[in-house]
């Protein structure tokens, strides 16, 4: 019995103490995450107008309906009370209220009077000015005052023969449009919706001032298993709300996070679902904490006192930075840079797959107040094991432009046609 009795005393010592250390961890990485937990202003609210709404991708084909469509991190209410619901519907209630008149004329007629007194000396009017040109004139207005007195001006002439036709399409868009991803991340994960996540790296030690020197949107296929990489040029002409004409990059010096990532959602017409802010020192330090990255220079050159050449190469943090930022000594100017700091990230999430939970874990306490996110740890996590193939195969796009002097400053200007292809292309 003794025997018996010490073997239960020590599981159970054994078990009270893993017991311990896993509510000691989770309490860890909880403090961590919400160390860098960040939600920008706005997140859970309908999109400001002009973000997602601009005319420029208006009459693009519409998404794929068998893949829900994610609204990123204008998150809406659950499916029962769906605010963008109320504003389509308004929309199509005016057209029956204009139908129905035809439906039933009986009652027009009598309001029209009562309505029209005011309508009704127009009409005269025409009838006067008819007698210049009888035939031309006077069969206008004829036509006119009947169509008329069924709905009212001379536009409801083509909507009672379009009416029988327009409430048949108003049915099947509905049922043709992709259903809208779940409202919860976690959830969203388990769809077909493809995610968009932007990166942020600013050109300052600290967060919150200076101008964003990276924006990288990554786009996540969870039916092609496949992760794209689309770097938006720094100097790319944007108009920002209440600032008009500017460079891309200048929304963070303006609006911070928030400005910035609106400023990358109405270029592309794509909401963000999530979104990384990194200063240039945590980017440094991030790289120091994995060992390096690991590299191949197209071409040498020197920068900040580093020089490289032609071939594979290991980098430091401090490095890797100005690897990433230089710009004047490359043939491709912005682009190439662009897709060095594309070669750096990509080696940076290769280093960050291998590591345990436990080691993402040290990291993000080395890196608070050098990073903020609206990612949570339990997200990233269940990213990690859905999306798997994230380090395992990745393609590139890149934003076609011109670069142009435009009052004395440079700016590498878009095509909207160009924003139309990369809209399609991610979407």
């Amino acid at each position: 019995m003794s025997r018996r009795w010490l073997t239960a005393t020590l599981l159970l010592v054994l078990a009270a103490g893993g017991g311990g250390y896993l509510y000691v961890s989770h309490e860890r990485v909880s403090a961590v995450g919400q160390a860098v937990y960040h939600e920008l202003d706005g997140d859970g609210l309908p999109p400001p107008p002009g973000v997602l709404d601009d005319p420029v991708f208006a009459d693009l084909p519409p998404p794929d309906p068998s893949r829900p469509v994610s609204l990123g991190r204008y998150l809406p209410p659950e499916r029962p009370t769906t605010p963008n619901a109320p504003a389509t519907e308004p929309a199509p209630q005016p057209v029956p209220e204009a139908t129905p008149p035809a439906a039933a004329p009986a009652p027009p007629p009598a309001s029209p009077p009562r309505s029209a007194p005011p309508v009704t000396p127009p009409a005269p009017a025409p009838a006067k000015t008819a007698p210049p040109s009888p035939p031309p004139a006077a069969s206008p207005p004829r036509e006119a005052p009947q169509q008329a007195q069924t709905p009212a001006p001379s536009a409801p002439p083509a909507e009672p023969a379009a009416a029988p036709v327009a409430p048949s399409p108003t049915p099947s868009a509905p049922a043709s449009a992709p259903p809208v991803a779940p409202r919860w991340f976690n959830d969203r994960l388990e769809t077909t919706a493809r995610l968009h996540i932007l990166l942020m790296g600013t050109d300052q030690e600290e967060l919150g001032s200076g101008r964003a020197d990276v924006l990288l949107v990554l786009t996540l296929d969870p039916v092609a298993r496949e992760l794209t990489l689309l770097s938006v040029p720094r100097d790319t002409r944007v108009t920002l709300p209440e600032h008009g004409p500017a460079k891309i990059n200048a929304a963070y010096a303006y609006g911070g996070a928030r400005l910035q990532t609106e400023a990358v959602e109405r270029f592309l017409g794509l909401p963000m679902d999530k979104y990384v802010e990194i200063s240039q020192g945590g980017f440094r330090r991030a790289i120091d904490a994995v060992g390096g990255v690991t590299v191949n220079p197209p071409f040498a050159f020197t920068l900040d006192g580093q020089s490289f050449t032609p071939g594979p190469v290991r980098l430091n943090g401090e490095q890797a930075l100005a690897y990433a930022r230089m710009r004047k000594e490359d043939p491709r100017g912005d682009l190439g840079r662009n897709a060095r700091q594309q070669e750096v990230i990509r080696s940076l999430m290769g280093e960050l797959g291998k590591r345990s939970t436990s080691e993402l874990q040290a990291l993000l306490e080395q890196l608070q107040g050098d990073l903020r996110t609206n990612f949570s740890p339990s997200e990233v996590v269940r990213l990690r094991t859905r999306h798997s193939y994230l380090t395992e195969r990745q393609r590139t796009e890149t934003v076609r432009g011109v670069g142009r002097t435009i009052g004395g400053a440079w700016y590498y200007v878009v095509p909207d046609s160009e924003r139309r292809r990369l809209h399609l292309a991610l979407r």
